[in-house]
């Protein structure tokens, strides 16, 4: 017998092999020497990220050069990984050997009282990520396992109560599936090893598959639309509901009582109910859950959220704007007077209806203001900086309708308080967020850009000083679908359901 080395990611010359065992052939039937003169081949390279983790993992499996036979390990690394669940074999241990870093390979070795032991190379699995993953050694074997980094060594053993809570998948279900939050929400899914979709609605659409309306998701398995008053939740545990205002609220009341749900529209955003139907026209029908409702600016009101049975998602333009705005009212470094908001959005921002004025001929080569001084955001604004100074707070606020499919900007003005400069309110941002996966300040003098997070769940920000003295300009962009929607919305549901917030939302931003 010989080993064999193989390139498994990007050809011959990039990552690393995976040694497989395979005999080698001679008509005389016996295994032939290597050449004396071939001077030996150098170990391969530590695997690198060239594709997303799963993809990689499911690579390797699919070729099925990644299972190999090893003796059982019992030590453990400074890298912690545990085994979730192996179906189909009742005792599970396992170590990790080698620790590298978390973008290199690690060997797992599992030896299990069915079917010996296992080996199997992971490239780039990510800290608190889990993955189900099938093997060629056995029929039907499925493993589920779950990384995350410690600060010492320790031993590895599987908690079956523990395994059987993290491996149970939370049935999903999207309301208004044919607008592009809910479409964004399928497509943002289509990573997360937790949820599956088990319902979709879309009244306009029912009874076509999602594909045949958005066929960039045609790769995906789903059910077919149907009218929300044909949806059947028995098998549904969470629902995004992503329905225009004043549709919501009576569907919403209408539910089983022990769905999570998570609210896309802007009925349940604003707690004082004469407020939104002075701004949104609609009488709310639904006052009993207005108070139940928690918002869901995930950065800011994590703890709420965890708890909370229903989420009302906060809307595009209050989200690039309250996240830079709250950490520096809280800590009294800028004025409450004299806020000034220019925002500019992405043609989807609008939504997927027919309007006149989105037509291509009418947003092309050009830009334009809207909703001047009564756009419906204003309220949801100034109630979340009011309630971190806790006091009333007004601002006065443009947005602008930009020739583009997706992105956000805002430009915020801000006057410092006395003796405070923009580098304390860098540093305060910087120490706020410096720990948070999706919102980022860049380097100073960095300029954010829309095209620096389009498609992904992040919000960039950074601080610069204006020309006349003792104001701030403060830059804060996100995708207005995701971020700005359902990427929130995500991130929202995964801490209502007790899953790491970040958990199939790992998408880097799309560039050029």
């Amino acid at each position: 017998m010989t080993w064999r080395s193989h390139n498994q990611i990007g050809g011959a010359g990039r990552g690393g092999g995976v040694r497989t065992q395979t005999k080698a052939s001679s008509s005389h039937g016996h295994i032939p020497p290597p050449p004396s003169k071939r001077a030996p081949r150098p170990p391969p390279p530590p695997l690198r990220c060239s594709a997303p983790p799963v993809a990689q993992v499911r690579r390797r499996l699919d070729r099925g050069s990644s299972v190999r036979a090893l003796p059982p390990v019992s030590t453990i690394d400074a890298t912690d990984f545990s085994i979730l669940s192996e179906e189909h074999t009742p005792s599970v241990t396992s170590s990790f050997l080698e620790k590298k870093s978390k973008h290199e390979t690690r060997n797992l070795n599992m030896s299990s009282t069915i079917g010996g032991s296992l080996s199997v190379e992971f490239g780039c699995l990510r800290k608190h990520e889990v993955r189900r993953l099938s093997t060629r050694q056995g029929s039907g074997r499925m493993l589920s396992i779950r990384a995350s980094v410690v600060s010492s060594p320790d031993t590895l053993e599987l908690s079956k109560a523990n395994a059987k809570q993290a491996e149970k998948m939370v049935r999903v279900g999207v309301l208004g599936a044919s607008g592009y939050t809910g479409a964004e929400i399928v497509r943002l899914l289509a990573n997360h090893p937790h949820f599956g979709i088990t319902l979709m609605t879309a009244d306009r659409k029912a009874g076509q598959s999602i594909g045949s309306v958005f066929p960039h998701l045609i790769t995906q398995d789903l059910p077919n639309m149907v009218a929300v008053k044909d949806a059947d939740f028995s098998n549904v545990d969470a629902v995004f509901c992503c329905l225009p205002h004043g549709t919501t609220q009576e569907i919403i009341k209408g539910l089983p009582k022990g769905l999570k749900i998570v609210d896309l529209s802007a009925d349940f955003r604003l707690r004082d109910i004469n407020e939104y139907e002075e701004w949104y026209g609609l009488p709310h029908k639904a006052p009993e859950l207005q108070k139940e409702a928690v918002y869901g600016l995930t950065e800011v009101l994590r703890g709420e959220i965890q708890n909370a049975r229903l989420v009302a998602n906060p809307g595009c333009y209050p989200t690039s704007i309250q996240l830079p705005l709250i950490p520096l009212i809280k800590a009294h470094l800028i004025e409450l007077r004299n806020i000034i908001i220019d925002a500019k959005s992405g043609v989807s921002g609008a939504g997927r209806g027919a309007k006149e004025a989105h037509l291509y001929t009418e947003i092309a080569e050009g830009l334009h203001s809207y909703g001047i001084t009564k756009h419906r955001h204003v309220p949801e604004i100034e109630q979340g900086l009011s309630d971190a100074s806790n006091s009333k707070i007004t601002v006065s606020f443009t947005p602008h309708l930009m020739p583009m499919s997706r992105g956000m900007q805002s430009t915020i003005y801000v006057e410092m308080a006395p003796g405070v400069n923009t580098d304390d309110l860098y540093e305060h941002l910087n120490n706020t967020y410096q720990a948070e996966e999706f919102v980022r300040l860049l380097e100073k003098g960095v300029v954010p850009h829309t095209r620096h997070v389009r498609g992904s769940n992040y919000c960039l920000m950074n601080v610069f000083q204006d020309r006349i003295p003792g104001r701030a300009i403060i830059i804060s962009v996100i995708d207005n679908l995701v971020k700005g929607a359902s990427g929130q919305a995500l991130q929202n549901l995964n801490l209502m359901m007790g899953f790491p917030e970040d958990t199939g939302l790992q998408y880097q931003p799309l560039f050029p």
